[in-house]
């Protein structure tokens, strides 16, 4: 069973503040690759990968290249 939408959030809210170095208060709807300047190519491999684990998922090629926002994670993992 997926985790439920609140709990996705939670998630990707972690591991974004983690993996940028950001506090998690600075995380949520709206925040983007283009809005957030330590949001860089590696990070945001290094992002997909615990993404992937954390939430047993593999993206393909395509969906790594759209995961470019909070919204965006939320959204494919919350099956929206």
């Amino acid at each position: 069973m997926a985790p439920g939408r609140e709990a996705v959030e939670t998630g990707v809210r972690d591991l974004l503040a983690q993996v940028l170095g950001v506090s998690a208060e600075r995380i949520g709807p709206g925040l983007s690759q283009e809005s957030e300047p330590s949001w860089t190519s590696l990070n945001h491999l290094m992002l997909i990968s615990q993404l992937e684990s954390q939430f047993g998922v593999t993206f393909s090629n395509s969906e790594i290249r759209e995961l470019t926002s909070y919204d965006r994670i939320v959204a494919k993992l919350a099956g929206d």
